[in-house]
Order: C-alpha cells, then sequence, then structure tokens
C-alpha cells in the first residue's frame, strides 16, 4: 500500500464553487430514461477522450471542483472534463418509479451522455458511490473504460452493511448509523430534509459531520453547506440500496488500470476493503492518503489529483 500526501501538506485549502464558468465549464441539461440529468463540460469537445467525475451520495458535481480549480491553478492538463449530477442529486431530480434507478440504468445514462457529447472512451473517476458506479462503468465496458480512479470508492463493506446493518455493524459503525438516519429521515418524507437544512442554519453539520473528515474543525464553511445541501435521505436510501446484492465478482472483469484509494483516516472505507478488493483486479494500484479522511478531493486536492493524473498516464 503507498502513502500518500505528508501531513505538512495544506489541508482543505478551497472553497467549494457552484459556478461552473469557473473552472472553464457550460452547464447542459440531457433528458434520459431515468429523467433529466445536468451535466457540466466543456462547451467544445477537443478530443474522443473525456474523463468523467461521478460524485458520491450526499454530493453533486460541485464536491469535484476544489481539484478542478487545483488543476487550472497548477496548469494540469486533463482530458476534456464531464462531471454529473447523478439522479436524485444536484440538479438532476430523481426517477418518478424508484424501481428504475438501477446500477445498469445509471450506467446507461452516463454512457449515453458521455457518446452524446462526442467521447467514445472515457476515464471514469468516482467518489465513495461514485466509484463503486466507475468500477462497474468499468466492468461493463472494458473497450470504452480507459482507467478507473476509486476515491475512497465504497464497495464490499458498504454492500454488507446495507444489506446485514445490525450483523455488519462493527465492519464501518460510522455508515450503519448513517444508514440508519437516513431510513428514518426518509419516512419522513420532505420534513426530513427540513431537518437537515435547518441543522446547517443552527451551525450543527460540522460535529455531525466530523466521522467524514481527519479535521473537522479546518474544513471550510462552504464544503459543509454544500454537503449539507445534498444530504437528501430519499436519495440516499435509494443510493445506497444499489450496493445491497450487487455481485462482486464482476470487478474481475475490469481490465482496465484500476487506482484504489482512501484516506488514512477514512471512516467508511477499511484498508482490508482496498486489499480484498486488490485480489479482485490484481492490475490496481492500492494508495492510502495520510492526514485525510473519506473526501481526499476536498481535504488534499492536490493529491487526489496526482492520483488521476497517474491513472491516466499509465492507461496510454
Amino acid at each position: 500500500m503507498t502513502n500518500g500526501t505528508p501531513a505538512t501538506a495544506e489541508y482543505c485549502p478551497r472553497d467549494i464553487l457552484g459556478d461552473e464558468t469557473l473552472l472553464g465549464l457550460v452547464s447542459s441539461r440531457v433528458d434520459t430514461a431515468l429523467g433529466p440529468v445536468a451535466v457540466r463540460h466543456r462547451a467544445q469537445r477537443r478530443m474522443p477522450v473525456a474523463v468523467v467525475f461521478l460524485h458520491g451520495a450526499a454530493g453533486s458535481w460541485s464536491t469535484w471542483s476544489p481539484l478542478l480549480a487545483t488543476a487550472r491553478a497548477q496548469a494540469v492538463e486533463l482530458p476534456d472534463v464531464i462531471a454529473l449530477d447523478l439522479p436524485g442529486w444536484g440538479d438532476s431530480p430523481l426517477p418518478h418509479d424508484d424501481d428504475a434507478l438501477t446500477l445498469d440504468a445509471i450506467a446507461e445514462v452516463i454512457r449515453g451522455i458521455c457518446e452524446g457529447l462526442g467521447y467514445t472512451r472515457w476515464h471514469v473517476v468516482g467518489h465513495s458511490m461514485g466509484g463503486f458506479i466507475a468500477l462497474h462503468l468499468a466492468a461493463l465496458w472494458p473497450q470504452r473504460v480507459l482507467s478507473a480512479t476509486l476515491v475512497s470508492g465504497t464497495v464490499l463493506a458498504v454492500s454488507t452493511t446495507v444489506a446485514h446493518p445490525v450483523r455488519r455493524f462493527g465492519v464501518i459503525p460510522w455508515f450503519a448509523m448513517l444508514l440508519g438516519i437516513m431510513r428514518l429521515l426518509a419516512r419522513l418524507d420532505s420534513a426530513g430534509r427540513a431537518l437537515v437544512l435547518a441543522a446547517d442554519r443552527a451551525g450543527l453539520m460540522r460535529p455531525a459531520m466530523w466521522p467524514l473528515f481527519r479535521h473537522g474543525l479546518r474544513v471550510r464553511r462552504s464544503v459543509l453547506h454544500a454537503l449539507a445541501v445534498e444530504v437528501r435521505p430519499r436519495s440516499f436510501v435509494l443510493a445506497t440500496s444499489l450496493a445491497e446484492g450487487y455481485e462482486l465478482r464482476r470487478a474481475r472483469e475490469v481490465r482496465c488500470p484500476v487506482t484504489l484509494s482512501r484516506g488514512r483516516r477514512d471512516s467508511f472505507v477499511p484498508s482490508a476493503e482496498l486489499r480484498a478488493l486488490r485480489r479482485m483486479i490484481p492490475q490496481a494500484r492500492v494508495v492510502e492518503i495520510a492526514d485525510c479522511g473519506h473526501f481526499s478531493h476536498i481535504e488534499h486536492p492536490a493529491r487526489a489529483l496526482e492520483l488521476i493524473t497517474g491513472a491516466i498516464a499509465a492507461a496510454r
């Protein structure tokens, strides 16, 4: 396992940006089988290859903005960027039919959006739930996915905890508790989300989100607010259900270069998870980022950017 950012690196150095134009991107709305999906991308395609960013649950495309801003500041050249709001998050509503929200359906939506924008091959980058989706894309379309980078991707431990939250509580206890809270709030419907937003206004989100970050007191207010806005209990419960019953053997079908990363203080992705995935994906590179929790692209965006550019270079 490779060690990552030293503890002396600046922690959480950038705000969350909600304006895609500050990152050289435009916003589009794409009609899909799961409803309208909001996409941020380059106005003009430069190449047939894109890097596709997939956010986690309780997130949106904007959670990638510290990393994308770091790339611009450091003049790091990435393939054309596509950053989606997955169904149920950001500016993309949930589909009318909950049963339509399957992993394969989401994968088809992503493929259709990429191809519709003119990109036939992709480097996929996913955080948390997005990492799970990224790995699935790589298994489904090995001829299209050039590399997969999982930034604290939740795969094995989450799938077992969702299926057996009490019996498997000790595997990732913070996630098990969060899942229980979200299931309760989801039953309250709109009132559940209203409670979360009220907690944000009262300044209570910082202690609530401490388990997600290495240094909860040093996380920027814009980060806490962006995550609070995206705490959508019903969307969260539906998203976690994607992992339940997933055939983990599909990971063995991945052929592209894979980077598996976690923060050293990641409360959602145990180190044993990456070791287990490494046994299933022999070509995978495993990286542990020091002084970091579950959000390396926010806590240490420069180091997370290095992981992505390294994965892209390995695919050449």
